[in-house]
């Protein structure tokens, strides 16, 4: 351990740390789930520093992991006695250009630094998570979703460029039409074929008005009607869902206690205007189907945006949380089943259940696979349970996951994913061979972010397959993804 700390520290310009109080800071992340320490911490000054580690952990046979706000579920940014890179230490917006809607940042820059910079200038990031403390690289590393990705896409989708370290220590710029291989596939690449140390990004710019409309219904297949409806026709910017359970009684069928429970399912649907005395409230809301118009709410666009506050997560707890992309002719189904059986292994009273909506046109990166269908409808459901309870409530969830792949559907991997070989394979369908032809191309050694993908053992024909840079969505729906 000295000789690679004094290593290390000759050939890094940044932190190199062994100290026991910093590896235990990096050693979980947010789902609180799976526990991994490195053996050396490195905060890297710039990319000629990652490039320098990588080479050096090849040279060691020691593996090497990028983590910044460390809010992956299932261990994504965590490292297992080789070297972390905490990427918090590259945190510069370099450029900032709101007249050609584009800016350059580093990939442990916030979004809430973005955000704060881009509000004064008239412009946005195309789409935003509810989370604005995550990183750049982070939530292109996992495509990052939002209110407007059924408009916009992922964040993933409004990236212009990239500049990564690859698994063989090659510092690479990359961009849809340069070095495009690599590009579309450190997107939503959870770190597997390179480190992003650049990010170049489209901005977009906004009306400065705001007006919600809370609907609830009390019937599933007319808010996935609704939904389809609403997006198809391109009239709202956003739109989001959230399920309620009313508890009607309780029976005791043939000596079986059970819940009787009634879901109402809340959508929000907003618009972004000039000014809200412009508004046609009739005409947007015809022929919708909700049972109730419950609330309209006009706020200013930067009111809008800002994320709701965080629940707190008391300690010993663990967020169990999933997100199924269902094709829209399945979802019913899905979620009858989902929704049956949550009250079975959580307290269902206190688990916030929602959808939201995709248009599959509206993404092209190859590694976020997504349903064969126009219309994806997201179920998330998100647990905060005690730790003594994560097995069994981990079970049932992996259930879920096999039911929702059955069905033809995919997961979101930044929620929690304890995936074996025949899952990832129907996650990318006939695209898995290329993933793993692309792994042993960029990383060769097998050293980056290594213990979540479960890649096929190396064989001889894989190095002669031609990989697809970039398929088009349709092609992507045509092979299983």
């Amino acid at each position: 351990m000295n000789s690679i700390i004094i290593d290390l520290k000759q050939i890094i310009s940044g932190e190199v740390s062994n100290k026991e109080s910093e590896l235990e800071a990096v050693s979980q992340d947010f789902g609180n789930i799976v526990k991994k320490q490195p053996q050396v911490v490195i905060r890297p000054q710039n990319s000629s520093d990652i490039a320098a580690a990588i080479k050096y952990a090849a040279k060691q046979g020691l593996t090497i992991s990028s983590r910044a706000a460390g809010h992956s579920l299932s261990g994504q940014s965590l490292n297992q006695g080789g070297i972390l890179l905490d990427m918090r230490s590259l945190n510069q917006i370099d450029e900032f250009e709101p007249n050609e809607l584009w800016f350059q940042a580093d990939p442990g820059v916030t979004w809430k630094q973005v955000v704060d910079t881009a509000l004064t200038h008239g412009v946005i990031p195309p789409v935003l998570t509810n989370n604005f403390e995550v990183t750049l690289g982070g939530t292109l590393s996992a495509a990052g979703l939002g209110l407007s990705s059924f408009r916009y896409g992922s964040q993933a989708d409004n990236c212009l460029g990239l500049e990564v370290v690859t698994g063989t220590g090659d510092i690479v710029w990359c961009t849809p039409e340069e070095n495009s291989e690599l590009f579309y596939h450190v997107l939503c690449g959870y770190g597997q074929f390179g480190i992003i140390t650049k990010v170049k990004n489209r901005l977009r710019k906004y009306r400065p008005y705001t007006r919600s409309y809370f609907l609830c219904y009390d019937d599933l297949d007319q808010l996935l009607h609704d939904a389809r409806r609403l997006v198809s026709e391109g009239k709202i910017d956003g739109l989001v869902s959230l399920f309620s359970p009313c508890l009607q009684g309780i029976s005791r069928k043939e000596n079986q206690i059970k819940p009787l429970i009634q879901w109402f399912y809340r959508m929000q649907i907003t618009i972004e205007v000039d000014s809200v005395h412009e508004i046609n409230d009739a005409a947007l809301l015809a022929d919708l189907k909700f049972y109730r118009h419950i609330h309209t709410e006009d706020l200013t666009f930067d009111q809008f945006i800002q994320p709701l506050g965080q629940l707190p997560h008391p300690v010993n707890t663990a967020n169990t949380w999933i997100d199924v992309l269902l094709p829209g002719r399945r979802a019913k189904e899905f979620i009858d089943i989902a929704l049956q059986r949550l009250p079975s292994f959580v307290d269902f009273r206190t688990v916030p259940v929602g959808s939201f909506c995709l248009n599959s046109g509206k993404h092209k990166m190859p590694m976020f696979p997504l349903p064969d269908d126009d219309l994806i409808i997201g179920l998330g459901m998100y647990p905060t349970i005690p730790k003594s309870q994560v097995e069994p409530v981990l079970e049932q969830l992996n259930l879920l996951t096999d039911l929702g792949l059955q069905m033809g559907g995919k997961r979101y991997m930044a929620t929690w994913a304890d995936f074996d070989l025949p899952r990832w394979r129907s996650q990318f369908g006939n695209y898995w061979s290329t993933v793993n032809d692309l792994k042993r191309k960029y990383d060769p050694c097998g050293i980056l972010n290594p213990g979540f993908f479960k890649y096929e053992e190396l064989v001889e024909t894989g190095a002669n397959r031609n990989p697809t840079p970039n398929p088009s969505p349709q092609a992507r729906r045509g092979t299983g993804i």
